[in-house]
């Protein structure tokens, strides 16, 4: 006789692929020692590079360690420093 678990493994296999941690606004200003207002700013529309995210609804959540996140953060900490 199986058990719930291996009959629920049976019939229920995860997903593939890269998955990264969700964070909100208030997580993200934690992480990075930000207001999380200016968080928020910073994923207006009228913000010129705004940081990715993903609505639901009125909430905005943050992919942790994603690519597109890891891109818009190096392309803030290099805005204004020259090279020689």
């Amino acid at each position: 006789m199986k058990t719930a678990g291996a009959q629920l493994g049976a019939q229920y296999t995860p997903a593939q692929g890269p998955f990264f941690e969700v964070l909100t606004a208030d997580e993200l200003a934690q992480r990075w020692r930000v207001p999380p207002s200016w968080v928020r700013d910073q994923c207006r529309s009228r913000c010129t590079d705004p940081i990715p995210h993903a609505r639901l609804g009125r909430y905005v959540r943050f992919s942790w360690g994603s690519p597109e996140l890891t891109r818009w953060w190096s392309r803030r900490q290099f805005r204004g420093k020259e090279t020689t």
